[in-house]
């Protein structure tokens, strides 16, 4: 999974191969994820797709921004330690979406 979350952002977006030139990010994938369609409105495919797209790249825009998407896209709230195993997150996020949350236990 490379060295995000824990590592620092990127110098280079590895998507749109562009400078992150500030803390902020990457432009464009920041402008993406301002108008990302809901992960409920997308196609299983499509949600696995960019899934899989943001845990394989070097962080390009602020964690927090990147957790929202992949809570998003997953459906539901994920923990730190689920990132340490990009696959078995793929894996999880393919089953049934649940209409409730881990903290609910």
């Amino acid at each position: 999974m490379g060295s995000w979350p824990w590592g620092r952002m990127a110098d280079e977006c590895d998507v749109h191969l562009v400078p992150i030139v500030s803390a902020e990010g990457c432009v464009y994938c920041r402008r993406f994820l301002a108008d990302a369609p809901p992960g409920s409105a997308m196609t299983e495919g499509a949600r696995l797709e960019e899934l899989e797209q943001w845990l394989a790249a070097r962080l390009s825009v602020p964690a927090e921004l990147l957790y929202r998407r992949i809570e998003e896209l997953v459906g539901r709230r994920i923990s730190l330690s689920e990132l340490e195993d990009p696959d078995l997150l793929l894996q999880r996020a393919r089953g049934p979406r649940r209409a409730w949350d881990w903290d609910d236990w």
